[in-house]
């Protein structure tokens, strides 16, 4: 076996055991029972969630939770360079490990954050015929509703700044939970749960043609510690919104059933009528679960600028649902959606520059200049994109707004990197793939362990996370954002192309009927397709 050789086989085991691994830990934290990064709630007879009394200490548990973010990603990373170098792991397997990952973090309780409990406060008020954009968690923990007693402080005199099928989702939960906080907890993890598993099927059926696509989808998707703690450890509502944002591109993109071939590079005048209504309607629905989303209609508007038929068949089909829906809600959903919705989080990194000129935080100026670097990193993503990029009208303008929202909006939580995995798996591997998991390290640790944030034993571990929310991820959340910014301005966005050497092993790391890799998929891998070809290859602080 050569040096190559063994190097692509250690990255490959790599990927698997570090994303096993990743995914073990917070099973176990989840599983342990109430702890600094584990929701309390009481037991629900023989449903789930299921748990032990095993009382973790905070030092515990957050040294569990910083090991499996760095596993996670470290796993992500390797595989991603294994796959560049010709690694094409069954498929099968890797859809296999994400339904057993995705059961296993739906019958724990939440790990990592405290919002899972508001969603089931707001879905209780709904269910009681209140509106949860008027009452507050805090009203009904006073009525002594069970559920309501469950409630975090920190969020108990906040009405929901969630969009009306949120709220729906919510309800539904609830109305099969019942007074029990936990079977609704349950109940609100298998929505997720189905989403997720939607998520993994578009992306399989829309990159099923081309393999190192594929493998690429199923790494930074199905098996992505960080996507499944944020979607099913954490059980955040963003899996729901993106889900439906997926269905969208699939729809904008397909003319045929999910899972075969796709055109997600198709030109806007050749994209259909029907087709924009459908996936405007999508999108609606996706920004209905939670407003950040409309960022995936905002990249498609800019597609069909040139076509007044598409852009006016996508936005009636966008806002027809969002009428709908915010018509259907109770007074007030459309002014805390937008107006809680938005806000200043402790990790922003702003914070890092205001600071040197003297100025105390929360400065009253932050969200202005957030907005401002918003549309500049938006500007540039659009003149200077990656190669590859400009061959992808749809995918190319729909990251690029979420990448400029997610890096410099002074809100962000880890949570909210799902929007931008789902488009980054259709576009070549580039260093983009290094500094999104960067950032995603960086925000991850200042959400570490997550459901206690104050008070934490010892004391030390008390200073150390403040420290790290106030200095450390706001300076790798800056850091990212300088990374994209150099290499939209140097064009450095790739590495030199695999040597023939990895070629070679490109046909030896995939046994035969597995993945079907050859020389002509690898020469499609390393290729970059004529700009306007047609791309057949399957191809709150809250919240």
């Amino acid at each position: 076996m050569t040096r190559a050789e063994r190097l692509l086989r250690f990255a490959a085991i790599t990927s698997l055991t570090c994303g096993c691994l990743s995914v073990a830990i917070l099973v176990g934290v989840g599983a342990a029972g109430p702890s600094a990064a584990t929701v309390r709630v009481h037991r629900a007879g023989a449903w789930p969630p299921w748990f032990a009394s095993a009382r973790l200490s905070d030092l515990t548990v957050t040294a569990a939770l910083w090991v499996a973010l760095l596993l996670g990603a470290a796993g992500v990373a390797a595989g991603l360079v294994a796959v560049r170098h010709g690694w094409r792991p069954p498929v099968r397997w890797l859809v296999t490990g994400a339904v057993l990952a995705v059961i296993a973090l739906a019958v724990v309780p939440a790990v990592g954050s405290t919002d899972i409990l508001d969603y089931a406060a707001y879905g209780r008020i709904a269910a009681l015929h209140h509106s949860p954009y008027l009452m507050t968690p805090e009203q009904l923990r006073l009525a002594r509703d069970p559920v309501g007693l469950l409630a975090p402080h920190l969020w108990q005199n906040v009405p929901s700044v969630y969009g009306p099928l949120a709220t729906a989702t919510e309800w539904a939960a609830s109305k099969l939970g019942g007074t029990s906080a936990a079977v609704t907890i349950f109940w609100l993890k298998v929505w997720n749960a189905v989403a997720f598993g939607v998520v993994v099927l578009v992306l399989d059926g829309l990159t099923r043609a081309r393999p190192a696509m594929r493998a690429r989808a199923h790494l930074l998707w199905s098996v992505n510690p960080l996507m499944l703690w944020a979607v099913m450890a954490g059980g955040h509502v963003d899996g729901l919104a993106v889900a439906i944002a997926a269905l969208a591109l699939a729809v904008l993109g397909r003319s045929a059933v999910l899972g075969r071939s796709a055109v997600l590079g198709r030109e806007p005048d050749r994209i259909g009528l029907v087709r924009a209504l459908g996936s405007g309607v999508l999108l609606g629905a996706a920004t209905a679960v939670k407003a950040p989303f409309v960022l995936f209609g905002l990249g498609l508007a800019w597609v069909a600028r040139r076509s007044p038929r598409t852009l006016a068949a996508a936005g009636a089909g966008g806002a027809a649902v969002l009428a709908a829906a915010y018509l259907t809600a109770a007074r007030g959903a459309v002014t805390d959606t937008v107006q809680r919705g938005y806000g200043v989080a402790g990790d922003n990194l702003w914070q890092l520059l205001y600071r040197l000129f003297g100025f105390s935080p929360p400065f009253r100026h932050i969200t202005l200049i957030a907005a401002l670097g918003f549309v500049a990193l938006a500007v540039l993503l659009i003149r200077r994109p990656p190669s590859g990029a400009p061959d992808l009208p749809v995918i190319w303008p729909v990251l690029a707004a979420i990448l400029a929202w997610t890096f410099t909006s002074s809100l962000q939580r880890p949570w909210y990197d799902v929007m931008i995995f789902v488009p980054l798996v259709f576009l070549p591997a580039s260093r983009l793939d290094w500094v999104v998991l960067g950032r995603g390290v960086a925000g991850g640790i200042a959400y570490i362990p997550g459901v206690f944030v104050s008070h934490l034993h010892p004391a030390w571990l008390q200073a150390d996370d403040t420290t790290v929310v106030t200095y450390v991820a706001p300076s790798g959340r800056l850091l990212a954002l300088a990374a994209l910014v150099v290499l939209c301005l140097t064009g450095a966005w790739h590495r030199r192309e695999p040597s023939g050497e990895a070629v070679r092993l490109s046909r030896l790391a995939t046994p035969a009927g597995v993945g079907g890799l050859d020389d002509i998929s690898t020469r499609l891998d390393s290729a970059q397709p004529a700009r306007g070809a047609v791309i057949a290859e399957s191809h709150a602080d809250q919240p």
